[in-house]
């Protein structure tokens, strides 16, 4: 290097390479970021051990590290998922989870219908209600 460039470096930095184990915990920060706006949607998620190992294997690469993850995720996870939500017309309260296929080869998606939470201001209130029978209603 010419030593205009290296008068510019404070610091070398080596950065160890990232192992499995390194690869899983940055994926359980990144789908923490998923779980989070899909239970804002109402949604229950669930992924599977194995779903989680592929992407793994899709999301991670020696020369960027876990750099693709966040690809990975949204092609393997986010876009299946938003097109089940389409086209399975998901509702507040089911659980979709993601797993694998029987080959392995792709993530597999599996809604489970759930009970139907009422929202702040689908219930009604009191004063909606008939008046008790007994006469005890003001």
């Amino acid at each position: 290097f010419r030593p205009e460039f290296l008068n510019r470096i404070d610091d070398i930095i080596m950065f160890n390479s990232l192992k499995r184990e390194d690869i899983h915990k940055i994926i359980d920060i990144e789908l923490g970021h998923l779980y989070k706006r899909i239970a804002e949607l109402g949604y229950d998620l669930k992924l599977t051990d194995d779903a989680k190992d592929f992407l793994v294997d899709k999301g991670y690469d020696e020369k960027f590290g876990a750099r693709p993850l966040k690809r990975a995720i949204q092609k393997y996870i986010e876009d299946p998922m938003a097109e089940e939500i389409i086209n399975q017309g998901v509702e507040e309260g089911d659980r979709i989870s993601v797993g694998l296929n029987k080959d392995k080869s792709d993530v597999a998606i599996k809604v489970t219908k759930g009970k139907k939470k009422i929202g702040k201001n689908e219930g009604g209130d009191a004063k909606d209600l008939p008046p008790a029978e007994d006469g005890s209603a003001s």
